[in-house]
């Protein structure tokens, strides 16, 4: 598996992780939701824009998952299926 830059532990045995910069193709600063058994359950890639850009922090605020993006980007992503549910530039 790609380098991983962080993880969070999650109550019901899951993890997420966020790969580094060193991850490998579509892993490249992603987000990912880990089954306790291993098997990914969903990946948020990196914000798209004209620049390029990766997830490079995450946090779990009230039970929400925020990511912040190189570029700026505070995401708040749903858990369950790693939707961008809502988004500030924070730069």
């Amino acid at each position: 598996m790609s380098d991983i830059a962080a993880s969070i532990d999650l109550p019901d045995g899951d993890r997420l992780v966020l790969f580094g910069f060193s991850g490998s193709g579509a892993d490249r600063g992603a987000i990912a939701r880990l089954h306790s058994s291993g098997r990914r359950r969903w990946t948020a890639p990196p914000p798209a824009g004209e620049a390029q850009d990766a997830w490079v922090a995450m946090s779990l605020e009230d039970g929400r998952l925020v990511a912040d993006s190189f570029q700026g980007l505070r995401a708040t992503l749903d858990l369950d299926n790693g939707a961008v549910r809502d988004r500030v530039f924070v730069k």
